[in-house]
């Protein structure tokens, strides 16, 4: 029992002291007070830091995330997208390590580089050519075309991806070829517009020389086609060209009203003049297309001949204008050694001091003339029924053609054949004979009269019938009537 009062009287003794001194320093002089700390400052750097940590030592994710939609259609391609009637380029592949362009999108081939030179073809997205130089200002490159006269074309830069052509050559810009006035046709004449920048030329082939340019959407009235049904002949102003007609290529225009225009015969070639290739560091022109070697600085001048594509001759001079230049040719071809060629269809050297020239006499105005008809041309003069007549199912008819010998020999009976060629759908009308013999000769200028039976389908729609004038292999025209049933 006294240990116990003493462990007693012990804490009772530490109890007192405890208070005494908690009493002793409240009574004392009062302590400087820590700095107090925001409480909001000290939350937020905490969270930064756990999410350091967090974001730091997370695992990876075991989900991807949803992939965004894609589109429901393609954007169109944003490169130009020629006609379908142009004809694609036929081009050769480059080897392996070559200069080469990949055509992104669909776009187009040009005489030049810009938009406002001949077309020479389409060049589809995916294609590859063969890249032999770059324009001057490096948007435009130079691929190989062998078809073009010069043996290469141009495309824009901004549609097709290039690779190893950091080395090709910088070529020289050719001018850019003249527009070519066409007479505007009338509402029914027969008319050809141009699906793109097309030359106009002195006769139906690309070896004639180009009057200048047919710009795209320019219509021209027709007057005639090529005997190989290839090219049209249109008007066009005779106050630039005497002729007063030039040839465009078929294949870059649309046609209408062109049913039994007359077949004009192809006019004559120009022999070639190969000039001699002028002396290193002489003024000198080089053809860039086929171009008519003249007696002056005129298309009202005669022709001496014709230089080839990529043929160079030595200056001489000049033109006032400075539309043509005065080169040295053969004594063979002028007397004098002279000729002149437009300045639209070469590119010029040294040429910055050569002496202006003044032009020779200029020959008589020529009277515009309409060209030659074809040896074997006709024409569609009527016909009955016209296109597009209604008949009923099953029932019969007769059709007739009246033609026209537009050309400068006689049909004769034993040799000229009228016949059948083709139907729509191959639903035959006429009854009886595919081909049939001349009843009679045709002088020219004479016209020949044509019938034949036919019966119309049974079933509705529009149904028609191919004919032509031939002798052997060789046709003289074309003539068909087509006709609807209800």
């Amino acid at each position: 029992m006294k240990k116990d009062n003493r462990t007693n009287k012990s804490a009772l003794i530490l109890s007192v002291v405890f208070v005494g001194i908690l009493v002793l320093s409240a009574c004392g002089p009062a302590a400087t007070p820590a700095p107090t700390q925001d409480t909001a400052a000290i939350q937020t750097q905490a969270a930064q830091t756990v999410i350091a940590d967090l974001t730091a030592n997370a695992p990876p994710p075991t989900q991807a995330p949803p992939p965004t939609a894609a589109p429901t259609e393609a954007p169109p391609p944003p490169g130009p997208t020629p006609d379908p009637n142009i004809p694609v380029a036929v081009i050769p592949t480059p080897a392996a390590g070559e200069p080469a362009a990949v055509a992104m999108y669909n776009t187009t081939i040009y005489g030049g580089p810009g938009t406002n030179y001949v077309v020479y073809a389409s060049f589809l997205g995916g294609s590859t050519a063969k890249v032999v130089g770059k324009s001057e200002d490096g948007l435009w490159w130079a691929i190989s075309v062998p078809v073009a006269p010069t043996g290469s074309g141009w495309v824009d830069a901004g549609w097709v991806a290039v690779s190893n052509a950091d080395s090709v050559p910088v070529l020289p810009t050719p001018p850019v070829p003249p527009t070519t006035e066409m007479i505007p046709p009338g509402p029914t004449d027969p008319q050809a517009m141009a699906l793109a920048n097309v030359y106009v030329r002195t006769g139906p082939a690309t070896n004639y020389p180009a009057y200048g340019i047919a710009p795209a959407g320019m219509s021209g009235r027709v007057i005639g086609v090529s005997e190989d049904g290839l090219w049209w002949v249109v008007r066009i102003n005779p106050e630039n060209v005497g002729a007063g007609y030039g040839w465009v290529m078929a294949q870059y225009t649309q046609a209408s009203n062109v049913d039994g225009v007359q077949t004009i015969q192809n006019p004559d070639t120009y022999a070639s003049v190969p000039p001699a290739p002028p002396p290193s560091g002489a003024p000198a022109a080089t053809a860039i297309e086929y171009v008519n070697v003249r007696t002056g600085p005129g298309t009202n001048y005669p022709v001496l001949g014709v230089a080839s594509p990529g043929a160079s001759a030595e200056v001489s001079g000049k033109s006032a204008d400075g539309a043509w230049w005065q080169v040295k040719i053969p004594t063979q071809y002028s007397s004098s050694g002279f000729g002149w060629v437009s300045a639209d269809y070469v590119i010029t050297q040294n040429t910055d001091s050569v002496p202006v020239v003044d032009a020779p006499p200029a020959p008589p105005p020529v009277e515009t003339t309409p060209p030659p008809p074809s040896g074997t041309g006709c024409t569609l003069v009527s016909q009955t029924p016209v296109d597009g007549t209604q008949f009923a199912a099953g029932s019969g008819f007769s059709t007739t053609w009246v033609l026209q010998n537009t050309g400068a020999e006689k049909w004769d009976e034993g040799e000229v054949d009228v016949r059948y060629l083709g139907a729509a759908g191959n639903i035959m009308l006429h009854q009886g004979s595919d081909v049939y013999d001349l009843v009679a000769s045709v002088q020219p200028g004479d016209t020949y009269n044509f019938s034949v039976s036919m019966i119309a389908p049974f079933d509705p729609g529009t149904y028609g019938e191919l004919w032509e004038v031939a002798m052997g292999s060789q046709q003289f025209c074309q003539f068909y009537v087509y006709i609807t049933v209800p």
